[in-house]
């Protein structure tokens, strides 16, 4: 008996330690908590004190070009906030006090004094705090300097009044209560619609970057807010603490508006005088990577971005699902697109509209594509210059013919040659001794199939658009080397090209090149950062000069010959599916000075508004406007003029209705859609 008595008087004393080391290690952990966040649960404590608490607001930082030009600004404005429950309590004990703040808010900010008084004195709102008078409506700090100096001038005046009155005078007793200001910063946009879709846009308030840059760098753009509590304890001491503001940073670009504004002008130019379904430019830095400018024909107004009255009719966004944007976004999805609503389609048109299609958008590149071919084959030593291959206007690929470029056979061409003259035919031999383990590890060099890491937003993912080596089958390898059946990003291409223009080094593309904080102190220095070695120097000066030649005895010949200048690039024509409609994109990539080059400029329109779109001819003769003005603007001089010639290109005609190609014949003969072309209609939106 004693014996259970101890043992049960031993379980309850273990069961006692037990509980007080559990009493013991919760009180250290809840010590611990407490220590650790200190700051934050004084400050909550603060804010359930006596007093009151106010945001100190952090600036956003700005967005500057290479210039220094301002692309991204801030304007402090504040939202007028009324107090009913204090304006009727003071109107208690000083009449007057609704009807003067009515007064001076209404002659202040161009509001309705009878609204306002109805607002004030309205019995409802008798326990009503916070109450914004116009939902939407901020005020600037010039509106704001003139309200404070009716009520500085109206206490003034109280006070001379009042010193006059005598002791049984008529005194001035109204106050102005009841009323107080809500600040914040309001995004502003100085250039409008430049570079619209690289800087992107804020919320209302400029506390979320939306697309491009502002969301992009959201988090160092933004600053964080600081706060000032002021309480009163038991005693009735009043203490005052703050938590510092961190302001936004500034990114400095290297961007150029001026060269953003050319593009822009262009692009409005062309599409007054020709037109086209959608139509982009770009140009970069080929010797480190730097985005100079991109621009489109539907770059939008930043200070009103929804707004889409600027770029459509009335009538056409009354029927957007008719609108081309949209028609190629829901493509092989049509009942989609016409089971939504109007305020549906509209919202997805605006969408469509905001995309960079610089960077997330995908097309096939066409003959701009040869580039990439010519190149591997001189660097692998597959093709050699002096080689020779023939086209007699056609070649038998499988069960496919692939027809020339030419309207008539070439004969024997050398590579440089096939270049210049854009020969399918050619091309096709020659990939045939590339092979598709060389022709694939050379995308894979230059980047195809793989995202740029750009720092900008929404990067298409080009992964599943190009035929990995084990696909690469003898119409899919024929068709890629002259760019037909795998896609790009317009930024893929431009980078590629960038890397063989100045001699093999490619650089991963980059906007932002340096950050300063708000102090103007610098941050971080963005480097330029090399990825890799696509050609060694002596691939890249024979592909300097397969791009002179196609200016000078090539394609280019017709429109975009400069003869005094040392540039050079591609045209390019890719048929887009379904084949055999007589749509295309067509464009053109160069640049200048090729020796060292300065820029390069990329120009792509989607269905030009032409009889035949199958010719480079329109991209031709906008990218030949816009090199007069770069050429100017880069201080690209005049070399000594280069006259030798090997083919009169002068029968090409214009564009309005004749050209150098087939006027849209497929240049594969596909009669029954058999070849996999990976993003055929409803499996993938291949623009």
């Amino acid at each position: 008996m004693n014996k259970k008595r101890f043992s049960s008087g031993k379980r309850l004393a273990v069961a006692m330690i037990v509980v007080s080391l559990f009493l013991i290690i919760l009180l250290a952990f809840a010590i611990g908590m407490v220590i650790s966040n200190r700051d934050e649960y004084h400050h909550k404590a603060l804010a359930q004190a006596t007093g009151t608490g106010k945001t100190i607001l952090a600036k956003p930082g700005i967005i500057l070009d290479a210039n220094g030009t301002r692309l991204a600004d801030n304007v402090k404005v504040s939202r007028l906030i009324l107090d009913p429950s204090v304006a009727q309590a003071t109107e208690k004990n000083a009449p007057g006090t609704i009807e003067k703040t009515a007064e001076i808010i209404a002659e202040a900010f161009s509001l309705s004094k009878e609204d306002l008084v109805r607002v004030l004195s309205d019995p409802e709102n008798e326990h009503l705090a916070y109450l914004r008078f116009e939902k939407d409506n901020v005020h600037t700090e010039e509106e704001m300097a003139k309200y404070n100096e009716l009520v500085a001038a109206f206490q003034e005046e109280k006070k001379e009044h009042n010193a006059n009155a005598g002791k049984d005078g008529n005194k001035i007793t109204a106050k102005v209560e009841g009323v107080w200001f809500e600040e914040e910063y309001r995004r502003t946009y100085p250039l409008n619609s430049t570079l619209s879709k690289v800087i992107g846009y804020t919320t209302k308030d400029a506390t979320t970057g939306l697309i491009g840059l502002e969301l992009q760098y959201n988090d160092i753009l933004r600053g964080t807010n600081g706060k000032e509590f002021i309480y009163i304890d038991e005693n009735g001491n009043k203490t005052r603490e703050v938590t510092d503001r961190l302001d936004g940073q500034t990114i400095i670009t290297s961007l150029d508006a001026k060269v953003a504004k050319i593009l822009q002008e262009e692009i409005a130019n062309y599409m007054a005088e020709w037109g086209g379904k959608r139509v982009n430019a770009m140009v970069i830095d080929p010797r480190n990577g730097e985005i100079i400018a991109m621009a489109s024909d539907t770059d939008f107004d930043l200070n009103d971005p929804s707004n889409l009255s600027a770029l459509y009719t009335e009538e056409e966004l009354e029927n957007p699902e008719e609108l081309y944007l949209l028609q190629e976004a829901f493509k092989g999805r049509k009942s989609v697109l016409e089971g939504m609503t109007h305020e549906e389609q509209l919202t997805a048109l605006l969408q469509q509209v905001q995309i960079n299609h610089c960077v997330s958008g995908t097309y096939e590149p066409g003959s701009t594509a040869k580039a990439l071919t010519l190149a591997t084959g001189i660097e692998t030593g597959i093709i050699k210059p002096d080689d020779s291959y023939y086209c007699d206007g056609a070649i038998q690929v499988g069960k496919y013919t692939i027809h020339c470029h030419m309207n008539t056979f070439c004969g024997d061409l050398k590579p440089i040659e096939a270049f210049g003259r854009s020969c399918n035919v050619c091309f096709v031999r020659m990939v045939e001794k590339i092979g598709s383990e060389a022709f694939s590890k050379y995308q894979e060099l230059f980047n195809l199939g793989q995202k740029t890491n750009v720092d900008l937003p929404g990067e298409a993912n080009t992964s599943a658009l190009i035929y990995p080596e084990d696909r690469l089958g003898e119409i899919e390898l024929a068709t890629n080397a002259f760019g037909q059946g795998f896609n790009v990003t317009m930024l893929q291409l431009a980078s590629a090209y960038a890397s063989i223009i100045n001699g093999g080094y490619y650089y991963q593309p980059h906007v932002v090149t340096r950050i300063e904080d708000s102090a103007g102190n610098i941050v971080k220095e963005v480097e330029p950062v090399l990825v890799r070695r696509t050609v060694s120097e002596s691939t890249a000066e024979y592909m300097r000069e397969a791009f002179r030649y196609v200016v000078t005895n090539g394609t280019a010949n017709g429109y975009l010959l400069r003869q005094e200048y040392d540039f050079g690039g591609k045209t390019g024509a890719s048929e887009k599916l379904p084949r055999g409609t007589g749509d295309y994109v067509v464009s053109f990539i160069g640049g200048a000075p090729l020796h060292d080059a300065k820029f390069l400029l990329y120009v792509e329109i989607d269905v030009p508004d032409v009889e035949d779109q199958s010719s480079s001819l329109p991209a031709q003769d906008m990218a030949a406007k816009i090199f007069d003005r770069l050429f100017v603007y880069f201080n690209v001089y005049k070399m000594a003029a280069d006259d030798a010639y090997t083919y009169d290109w002068s029968k090409l005609g214009d564009y309005k209705g004749m050209s150098d190609a087939q006027g849209g014949v497929s240049f594969v003969d596909d009669p029954d859609q058999s070849i996999d072309w990976l993003f055929d209609e409803g499996k993938d939106d291949h623009n």
